[in-house]
């Protein structure tokens, strides 16, 4: 049986396909899970303003994250930086500490500690916690 190139063409086509097919289904069936998870990723940034330092944490995620507080990595729970009952999917929470300048001045690494809920259960059980690092100036530096 002879294939003209036409036909050898789609055949080849026809296999790339297949074999696609194959190993996206591999893939999906393998971390499909992982993909699937409905849940908040939160990440943090400091940038200097003439006001000071200003802060955003901002929600990536797939799920809002739900009482969310932010205090500084080491300080008591009760020492909040910036509060927010509810931050959507692709929303932000911006805050600014005031801070005078200071002429070459150096940054240092802080970080965030970020505390939510997931869902609607707002008690400890239900809460999350991670930190994130930010860079500020060293006037933001902890005291020691």
């Amino acid at each position: 049986m002879a294939v003209d190139s036409g036909g050898a063409v789609l055949w080849l086509i026809l296999l790339l396909v297949v074999f696609w097919l194959l190993m996206y289904t591999a893939v999906r069936a393998a971390v499909g899970h992982a993909l699937d998870r409905i849940r908040p990723r939160l990440g943090a940034e400091a940038r200097t303003v003439p006001e000071g330092v200003a802060f955003s944490v901002t929600n990536r995620g797939t799920a809002p994250a739900i009482d969310l507080f932010v205090r500084w990595a080491g300080d008591p729970a009760e020492s909040v930086l910036a509060h927010t009952p509810l931050l959507a999917v692709d929303d932000r929470l911006e805050w600014t500490i005031a801070a005078e300048p200071i002429p070459d001045e150096t940054q240092v690494v802080r970080n965030l500690m970020l505390d939510w809920a997931v869902g609607v259960d707002a008690s400890s059980s239900g809460r999350t916690s991670s930190r994130r690092a930010v860079l500020v100036p060293s006037r933001m530096a902890r005291p020691k």
